[in-house]
C-alpha cells in the first residue's frame, strides 16, 4: 500500500487509523532518511495505544524508550548502534515478547534480528512537506 501524506497532520493521522489494526507483539520497522516522519509517525501510534504523543521521541542516544500503558509501545531507534549484538544487550528478544507494540527505526542496520515477520513502512521525501509512504508486511 503506498499513501502520499501531505504534512505532519496527515502522517499522524495515517499512524491513529491503522493501529486498532496491529496487535500486540506486532513489529514495525520504519525505513527512510533523517527527517522523513519516522517520529511523527510513531507520535501518532502513541496517541492512538492513549499513550502521551507529546511525550515521543527519538531515542538515538538510549537506543530504546519504552512508553507504559494498557498496550505499551516500545520504540526502537538504531540509527547510531554499531553491531547488532547491541541490541541483545539491552534484551531485544525480551521486548520482542512482551505483549506492546514494538517500533523499530533504521532497523536495516539490524536486518538479521528481525523476525521472520513484521510491517515494513518506508517514508520517502517529495518536498519539505510531502512524503510517500509505503506500507508492506513482510514474510520470510
Amino acid at each position: 500500500m503506498q499513501i502520499v501524506s501531505h504534512g505532519e497532520t496527515e502522517t499522524l493521522a495515517l499512524a491513529e487509523k491503522l493501529t486498532p489494526l496491529l496487535r500486540p507483539g506486532d513489529l514495525l520497522v520504519l525505513r527512510g532518511e533523517l527527517g522523513s516522519g519516522k517520529t511523527v509517525f510513531v507520535r501518532g501510534l502513541a496517541k492512538a495505544l492513549g499513550l502521551d504523543e507529546n511525550a515521543v521521541n527519538s531515542p538515538s542516544y538510549t537506543i530504546v524508550n519504552e512508553y507504559l500503558g494498557e498496550r505499551p509501545l516500545f520504540h526502537f531507534d538504531l540509527y547510531r548502534i554499531h553491531d547488532s549484538a547491541e541490541l541483545y544487550e539491552i534484551g531485544w528478544d525480551d521486548y520482542l515478547q512482551r505483549q506492546g507494540l514494538v517500533v523499530v527505526e533504521w532497523g536495516e542496520k539490524a536486518a538479521e534480528c528481525l523476525p521472520a515477520a513484521y510491517y515494513s513502512i518506508e517514508f520517502e521525501i517529495v518536498d519539505e512537506r510531502t512524503r510517500e509512504i509505503k506500507l508492506s508486511y513482510v514474510e520470510s
